[in-house]
């Protein structure tokens, strides 16, 4: 029998959401985008033989430069990545020692605490207050080695005051880390702050903004000194070829982002509207491409399980503080999303 660490022997793994097999699914349970980037499409369906053959720039040298560029910063300060799950393990291998301790929020991004785990460090998770709100004089306490707040918050879709991720950064904590996976679709964010305070980063994706997630990219927004540190332990080749031909596209087709940002908006406001319409349900506010929605007087296991028989998939996070009964649905086409208010309404009505 191989000998295992025991952080790993016993470890349950992050779960991701359900991607079905088969046609005819409608799928808003894992927050992608309802499009890809047009540009980014043709980019990889133009890509040569040599796109495939030669292995791609370490440091994806020329989607570093544009990024900075797109940003108003130095090269030196971007640090790309097999999506923002590499960055975010880039981190914490990067800065944690044994029994260090990562903190964050509760609820939040699940794979933190796996991070935590597979580093062999502490985690702490400070309850958010009502309304997923950040309790600042905990989380600057618990004096992290990182803290790692989402913004916004996933699942509830909060995003977080600028002058509150200041605060956690002028306190002394060694490194904070705004994970902004869905700040494309919010109307505020910690890039302001970058130029203030060298012991903050920011992380983004095109995973969501740019509809890429099939693609894996994502990137570090920081100081220079750090982003050479973290330079010096991700893999050689960690971002393929393909994936920084279609980010550095996609990048180029403001106009084409722009537009699917400002519809993704719209949509979740009609879609909190037509929520708060049904008896029963109550969604959350939501700067996201997702909407919380708690389920009240009736069980969201019940209503989960009863789209997924309608193949329509939403999440259900059970285990998840603040939204035990509640459904998370990501903003889809209009189509889609008229589909799940029909049905939410068909069953609920069954119900009752």
């Amino acid at each position: 029998m191989v000998r295992i660490r025991s952080a790993i022997s016993e470890l349950t793994g992050y779960k991701p959401g359900r991607q079905p097999s088969g046609s005819g699914w409608i799928k808003l349970n894992t927050n992608e985008a309802f499009e890809a980037s047009p540009a980014a499409l043709q980019a990889v369906q133009s890509a040569t033989a040599n796109d495939i053959r030669l292995y791609p720039s370490p440091s994806s040298h020329e989607l570093k430069n544009k990024l900075a560029k797109h940003y108003s910063m130095s090269p030196d300060q971007v640090v790309v990545g097999n999506g923002s799950d590499d960055i975010l393990n880039l981190i914490v291998r990067t800065c944690c020692e044994m029994n260090d301790k990562l903190v964050t929020t509760n609820p939040a991004y699940s794979l933190y605490p796996i991070l935590s785990s597979i580093q062999g460090i502490n985690f702490e998770a400070i309850p958010c207050k009502d309304e997923f709100a950040l309790d600042i004089d905990k989380i600057i306490g618990a004096h992290g080695q990182v803290t790692l707040i989402t913004s916004p918050n996933n699942p509830a879709g909060t995003a977080y005051d600028p002058a509150n991720i200041r605060l956690i950064c002028e306190s002394g904590n060694n490194l904070v880390v705004i994970d902004e996976a869905y700040a494309e679709f919010a109307d505020q964010n910690a890039l302001s702050l970058l130029g203030e305070f060298e012991n903050l980063c920011v992380v983004r994706t095109f995973s969501k903004s740019y509809g890429l997630a099939g693609l894996r990219i994502g990137y570090l927004l920081g100081h220079e000194e750090f982003c050479a540190q973290i330079q010096k332990v991700k893999d050689s080749y960690n971002v393929n070829r393909l994936a920084q031909i279609a980010a550095l596209a996609a990048l180029s087709d403001q106009d084409w982002a722009q537009n699917m940002w400002s519809t993704v908006r719209k949509r979740r406001i009609w879609l909190t509207d037509q929520l708060n319409q049904i008896k029963g349900l109550s969604p959350y506010p939501s700067q996201a491409n997702f909407v919380l929605v708690d389920c009240g007087e009736h069980k969201a296991s019940h209503l989960y399980h009863s789209l997924e028989n309608r193949q329509v998939l939403v999440r259900y996070l059970p285990h998840v503080r603040g939204a035990e009964n509640a459904l998370r649905i990501t903003v889809g086409t209009q189509n889609e999303l008229d589909t799940l208010i029909d049905y939410l309404k068909a069953i609920i009505s069954d119900t009752m």
